[in-house]
């Protein structure tokens, strides 16, 4: 008989027979994202709250709290860099949707949004959590749906140790200097293509060159109060809407351009580049078929990189991602966040308590970092 894992509120491991597998994994997925669709419909935050403002209005830096999760090895690559049983390190929670974490290793400090919360936090071993910027992807400056997802989103420095920041609200890729951290320090790096204001960048990645590859899907659009998660049903309006496609770009610093790499993807969301950078690989955030897709940065062509398999209890689709050093890829995605090769295998599936929206490895890849819906968490990788 095979058996799987629930996870209780205490974090606590039970054994399922597998014949219950699937009736569990679909109650307690669904009980999550009915989690996750009460947070969608909550009145939007929209406060200037001043730096050092922690998420609960608690100074205190928060302690870390340990908890227990699966490692499920696939294949003994992946043995070079996880373990088998590590905890989890939770460093902070209270949010809204955490996302699109980076980390500041000229600082030694991570940076994350909280989409629904509009704001983009800080933190750090010394600091603990703090408002780092307040709103931080919505500040009603251009049209938008206000019932759509409008805070920041994915997170990266650039090639001159800015930070780039995806606005779903503000539509647009911002630049913010590390030394301004204000309003009036955001520069506007993309907001159109051909003339056509952008829908909602979601996420990026930063070419060794300095392009910035980005997606910009319609999760600004999403009407999150008559969306229905649940059965794969996620309405979009298209109001505000100028751009009639989900594009993936790249812009390019140097020059001010922006060239479109695919339009072929209905909903792209986490990105990442090849450590050779022949590749972009982007994750597809449809419930119903989810999915990765490479592209070459050569000439654009795209195909379908991985797409399984998965197990019965392996709900959600596939959102956030990071190259290591190693050449893999670690992505937020159905069961956890899945590793996989350069090859299009299935490595490691590191099966977490919640669901989780993103990833990022600290400077030396000790660590890697996630975000879930409510909390911040790391684990760390074997050297």
């Amino acid at each position: 008989m095979h058996a799987s894992y629930k996870y209780e509120k205490t974090f606590e491991l039970h054994l399922l027979p597998s014949n219950n597998l699937r009736t569990f994994v679909r109650r307690t997925w669904f009980s999550v994202v009915g989690v996750w669709a009460t947070l969608l419909v909550a009145p939007q935050v929209f406060s200037f709250q001043n730096e050092g403002d922690s998420p609960t209005g608690d100074k205190s830096k928060v302690a870390p709290a340990k908890v227990p999760y699966v490692i499920e090895i696939h294949e003994s690559a992946a043995e070079r860099f996880l373990g088998r049983s590590v905890d989890l390190e939770v460093l902070a929670e209270g949010f809204e949707i955490a996302e699109g974490p980076v980390w500041i290793a000229s600082k030694e400090m991570l940076l994350f949004s909280d989409v629904k919360g509009n704001k983009i936090h800080s933190w750090s071993p010394k600091k603990g959590t703090n408002v780092f910027l307040s709103p931080g992807g919505h500040t009603g400056a251009v049209p938008f749906f206000k019932r759509g997802f409008l805070g920041s989103n994915g997170l990266a420095l650039d090639s001159q140790g800015h930070l780039v920041i995806c606005q779903h609200g503000d539509r647009r890729l911002a630049k913010l200097s590390l030394d301004n951290v204000s309003q009036k320090g955001l520069t506007t790096l993309v907001d159109k293509f051909q003339g056509n204001r952008l829908n909602s960048p979601n996420d990026l990645t930063v070419a060794a060159n300095g392009d910035i590859y980005f997606t910009d899907p319609p999760y600004g659009f999403c009407d999150t109060e008559n969306s229905d998660p649940l059965n794969a049903k996620m309405i979009f309006v298209s109001d505000f809407q100028e751009t009639p496609f989900s594009g993936i770009y790249r812009y390019e610093p140097s020059t001010g351009k922006v060239n479109m790499v695919s339009n072929e993807m209905k909903l792209p969301n986490g990105i990442t580049i090849s450590n050779d950078q022949k590749w972009i690989y982007v994750g597809s955030s449809d419930m119903k078929e989810p999915k990765m897709w490479r592209f070459s940065t050569k000439d654009g062509d795209g195909e379908v990189f991985f797409d399984g398999p998965f197990a019965d209890s392996d709900a959600g689709w596939f959102d956030g991602m990071k190259m290591h050093k190693s050449g893999n890829i670690f992505a937020t995605g159905p069961g956890g966040v899945l590793v996989i090769s350069p090859e299009g295998k299935k490595l490691a599936t590191v099966r977490l308590p919640d669901p989780v929206t993103n990833c990022c490895f600290d400077g030396n890849q000790d660590y890697l970092y996630v975000t879930s819906f409510a909390y911040v968490a790391r684990f760390k990788l074997k050297k």
